[in-house]
C-alpha cells in the first residue's frame, strides 16, 4: 500500500469486494494524511491488508487499553456486517466497510414475487441491525432452481444463488426442524439449514465442529405481506470469508 499518505479509506475493501457504508469519508482521510491515531474495529472478512501497512502507521486494532502513553483515537473505522449509524455532525468521524458475510437460506411458496422476498430480507435484517450490503448471497432448496421470483431476486441484487437437494438439507441439524416440510420436500429445513450449509462449504467446517451459535444469526423467520402472494421463510448465516465475484465457490 505504500506510504500511509496513500492508503485512501475509500477504497480499502474494494479488492476484496467489500462494500462502502455510511460514514464522513472525508474526515476519515484527512485524519489518516495527518497521521492522527485511527480505531479500527473489524467483526469479519480478510485481515490481510493489516500485513500490508507501513512500519509506524496510526492505526489502533481493536479495543486497546488506554494508558497515558497510548493516544486516544481521532477517527474509527468499522468493518463488519452490522448496520451502524453515525451522526454526521460528530467531531469524532466514523465510517463503515461492509465484508459480504451474511448468506441467507431461502423457502418460499411458489409464484412468491421477487418485491416479497425483498421485503422479508430487509425486515429480518433490520431486527438484527444487520446490512443488506453484507449480504453475500440466498441458498435454497433444488426444487427452486426455476422459481421466478427468487431469480429475479437475484439477478436484481446481482447475488449468486446456490441450490442443494432434499438429502444434502436433511443432513443439518437445525434448531427449528419442521415434519410438514419434511414430507412435502424431503427435509425438515430449507431456510436454515441451506444457509448453514452455506456456510460449512465456504469456511470448510467439518458438520462435527458446527457451533450454530456463532454462524446462524437468524432463525427462520416467517414472513407473508397483506395482499402480496406467497410467503417467505428466511434464515441469515454469517461466514467468516467474504464472498467475492472473482472466486468461484464451488455447490
Amino acid at each position: 500500500m505504500g506510504d500511509m499518505e496513500l492508503l485512501d479509506i475509500e477504497t480499502l475493501g474494494e479488492p476484496l469486494g467489500w462494500q462502502r457504508g455510511s460514514g464522513n469519508w472525508q474526515a476519515v482521510n484527512d485524519a489518516i494524511a495527518r497521521r492522527e491515531p485511527i480505531q479500527v474495529i473489524q467483526e469479519v472478512g480478510s485481515t490481510l491488508w493489516q500485513t500490508h501497512l507501513p512500519e509506524g502507521h496510526s492505526f489502533q486494532f481493536g479495543f486497546p487499553e488506554i494508558h497515558n502513553t497510548t493516544p486516544s483515537p481521532k477517527a474509527r473505522v468499522w468493518i463488519s456486517h452490522i448496520q451502524r449509524q453515525f451522526s454526521p455532525e460528530s467531531d469524532f468521524p466514523k465510517v463503515q466497510w461492509h465484508p459480504r458475510v451474511l448468506w441467507i437460506g431461502i423457502g418460499c411458496e411458489r409464484g412468491t414475487s421477487a418485491q416479497t422476498i425483498a421485503q422479508a430480507i430487509a425486515i429480518a435484517c433490520r431486527s438484527r441491525h444487520l446490512s443488506e450490503q453484507a449480504i453475500a448471497g440466498i441458498a435454497t432448496i433444488d426444487r427452486k432452481v426455476d422459481e421466478v421470483g427468487l431469480l429475479e431476486f437475484c439477478r436484481d441484487r446481482d447475488l449468486p444463488l446456490r441450490f442443494y437437494n432434499s438429502e444434502s438439507l436433511g443432513a443439518i441439524a437445525v434448531p427449528n426442524p419442521n415434519s410438514s416440510v419434511d414430507r412435502e420436500v424431503g427435509t425438515p429445513s430449507v431456510s436454515e439449514a441451506a444457509a448453514i450449509l452455506t456456510i460449512t462449504e465456504i469456511d470448510s467446517i467439518p458438520l462435527a465442529d458446527l457451533d450454530l451459535t456463532s454462524i446462524l444469526l437468524i432463525p427462520k423467520q416467517i414472513f407473508k405481506q397483506p395482499n402480496q402472494k406467497g410467503s417467505v421463510t428466511v434464515a441469515i448465516a454469517v461466514a467468516i470469508r467474504e464472498y467475492h465475484q472473482r472466486y468461484e465457490l464451488q455447490d
